[in-house]
């Protein structure tokens, strides 16, 4: 399994907004000692191992982050905004278009992951977010996927949103199973 290099220019922008270019450059050039993936640049379309980037996630949490894995979350809700409002998505979901986010979210899925399978399923009032078959099943993804839905459908103008865990790779589960309620 790889993951697409704009997670990693993320990764920077959030650290770089929140503790400046140093501190990145200082956690990165350290990193980079332990895993050779990281000591050669990382461009957007870069398809960076797996494990390798997970290594690298739990690293920059416990340097950043205290170990929080919800700092994973709000990288999620980070990454939905800039890709809606200003990145690659924007231009193909109106304001108040969050039904549609939800049938296009398996193909976001599959533009920066290249293993496991996000699945849809959406009601009146709730849409059912599932991933299964990774290789390797970690909070990383399950945060990360949840927080960038939640906000997704807030920022394309779902109402009262709320996220329930049915199965979570944080709870040890192969599968992650997220309920999300909302109005609109």
């Amino acid at each position: 399994m790889e993951i697409k290099g704009t997670a990693f220019m993320a990764r920077h922008e959030s650290v770089v907004a929140e503790f400046g270019e140093a501190a990145w450059r200082s956690f990165l050039t350290e990193y980079a000692k332990t895993d050779p993936v990281f000591a050669k640049p990382v461009l957007p379309m870069t398809w960076i191992p797996a494990d390798s980037y997970v290594r690298f996630s739990e690293a920059l949490l416990a340097r950043f982050y205290k170990n929080d894995p919800m700092a994973y979350w709000s990288f999620g809700e980070n990454a939905a905004t800039h890709a809606l409002t200003k990145g690659q998505l924007k231009p193909m979901f109106a304001q108040a278009d969050f039904r549609r986010f939800l049938q296009f979210f398996p193909g976001v899925w599959k533009s920066y992951f290249t293993a496991g399978t996000a699945h849809v399923e959406t009601g009146e009032s709730s849409a059912d977010l599932r991933i299964t078959g990774l290789p390797r099943p970690h909070a990383y993804f399950e945060y990360i996927t949840m927080g960038f839905m939640k906000h997704g459908l807030e920022v394309l103008g779902a109402k009262n949103v709320r996220a329930e865990r049915l199965k979570g790779f944080s709870q040890g589960d192969a599968e992650c199973h997220y309920r999300f309620h909302f109005t609109g």
